[in-house]
Formats: C-alpha cells, structure tokens, sequence
C-alpha cells in the first residue's frame, strides 16, 4: 500500500494502533494523533470492516493492515496478545523505514501532549512513559467520548476502572520487544514524561461498558489463564460478571448502579477536583484553537456518521 509519508526528520514518529470497529469519534483520533505523529499503522483486528476504515483514512498518513492472530477469541488476554503481535511489527517496520519512536495507542487513548513531542530530542532516552488519566463516564451515550468526556480521575490519586501503569514510547533499535504499556530490550534510559499524558476513555457510557464486557466474553479470572498470574483489576471482574448476569436475566438494575456509583455527583466532583483527584481535559478546545477549520470538519463528519 502506497503511503503519503511526511518528510523526513530525525525524530520521526510512528503511532500503531489495533482496532475493531471505527466509532463515532474515530476520525478525531486520527485528525488528532496526526498532528503529532509522522504516520499512523491501524492494525485491522476484523479485515472484513477495511471499507469502513478507507473512507476515514482518505490520502493521509495512514496505513490499513490484517491484524495478527486469532480474532474469535476476544478475551482482554487473547486482545493483548494480538495487540503485542501488530506492535511488533510496527516496531520492525519503523527499523526497517527510518522512523526514531514508537507508540502503540488504542482507539480508546489518546496522546496529550502539549510539549509538541519535546520528550523526543531527549538524549540517551530509549523508552519514555506517559502518565494516564481517566476519563469520568458521562451518564448518556455521547456522539464523541473526547468532545464530552472531560473530566479525568488523575493517576496515583483516586481509584481508576482501568489500568493505571501508563503507556510508552519506544526508540527503535534492533532487538526491540512489544509489551501492551512498555517495550523491552531498548536501548537507552527510561524516562517519565513530564507534562505529555495518556488521556483514556475506557467506559465512556453504560452502553460502551456493556458493549466491552459482552464482547470480552465470560473470561477467567487470570491472565492468559495463568493461575499464576490473577487479574487484580476489581473492577474488570465486577463488570464481567455484572453485565453477563444482565444478559442472563435481563435485569440490569444492579449492573447499573455499580456503573453509576462510578460517576461523582455534583458535590463529590467539586471536593475531588479541589483535592487534585480530578482534572478538566479538553483535547477537543485546544485542538479548535490551533486549527479551527480543520477540527470543526472532522466533527461535522463526526455528526454525519452518525445521522
């Protein structure tokens, strides 16, 4: 597949991606994350939805490509696996193309990153994690979770649904080897971002979180069904086993509240965010400040998606 690459630089960047299905928000994620990175690799966890991705990526700097490995199996283990494979393989493609950084985001994240890629041109740096914070769900299904998901639990500061160990970046080098949030066998230092952050969506709506764990399918409580190594994600198992027992009985009062009970009310926010455990992100606003004709094309493509 021919690519319309940015020039070439030193610092060249790469953001792989594995996905399965475009959502309302999707040409945002990728209108955003190009204003950063040098190209884009979406990694097509279904091939079979590939027309529903062209229309998206046009002639930009985008690549579409087949998923590694076996797409029945959608359990958070058999996902990782799969996103591991592809990032290698962004890995080998950004050695073998020229390009100095990697970055594996999901369609759920994004790169925040105020500091215009600063953290690239550190010296001696192989691998650069960043920080994330997560989005508080909203109690409505939103048309786009990054225009109205704006209000972040901060990392270290209050209990997240999610992970909470961040994501890298890593300098490309031969040897290289993909984690889900960090890479291995890099050469250089590790470092913590200083201002650049993952903002995630993981739940973004009742309906999102439902979709999620119906899709996870009734998996263990290990990774990789290794005894040895449980899954210590609490709110990962309440879920799995909240939303199949909906889909069993059709009684989803419970599953709803637990969600709920996720999302501060007026009185509970206010204390949080003066205590520091809640932040205001916006990547929408500050995107329309740099490029307002830009931005507001994609949303009113956003809008028309979903008409």
């Amino acid at each position: 597949m021919s690519v319309n690459h940015a020039p070439s630089e030193r610092n060249r960047f790469l953001i792989c991606s594995t996905v399965l299905d475009p959502g309302p928000g999707y040409r945002f994620w990728i209108d955003f994350h190009l204003r950063q990175a040098d190209l884009i690799m979406i990694y097509l966890d279904d091939p079979g939805k590939r027309s529903l991705f062209e229309s998206l990526v046009a002639d930009r700097r985008v690549m579409l490509l087949a998923g590694a490995g076996d797409r029945s199996d959608n359990t958070p283990s058999a996902v990782m696996k799969r996103i591991m494979a592809n990032t290698r393989a962004a890995v080998s493609y950004a050695l073998q193309n020229d390009y100095a950084w990697v970055a594996a985001v999901d369609t759920d994240e994004l790169l925040y990153d105020e500091s215009n890629g600063a953290w690239r041109a550190q010296q001696h740096v192989g691998q650069v994690t960043f920080a994330n914070q997560e989005a508080v769900p909203v109690d409505h299904e939103p048309e786009n979770c990054f225009a109205e998901c704006t209000l972040f639990r901060l990392n270290g500061r209050t209990d997240f649904m999610a992970y909470g160990n961040g994501k890298s970046a890593v300098r490309v080098s031969p040897g290289v080897r993909a984690g889900v949030h960090e890479f291995h066998d890099y050469v250089g230092e590790h470092h913590m971002a200083v201002g650049p952050v993952i903002l995630h969506y993981p739940n973004p709506s009742f309906e999102s979180w439902v979709a999620k764990f119906s899709n996870h399918g009734a998996f263990s409580n290990f990774w990789w069904d290794d005894p040895g190594l449980p899954i210590e994600l609490k709110f990962m198992l309440r879920s799995r086993d909240l939303v199949h027992a909906g889909i069993e009985s059709g009684d989803w009062s419970e599953a709803r509240a637990y969600f709920r009970s996720w999302i501060p009310d007026d009185e509970t926010r206010d204390r949080m965010l003066e205590a520091g455990e809640l932040r205001v992100y916006s990547p929408v606003t500050e995107l329309l400040k740099s490029d307002p004709d830009r931005l507001r094309a994609a949303l009113l493509a956003v809008l028309a998606q979903r008409s």
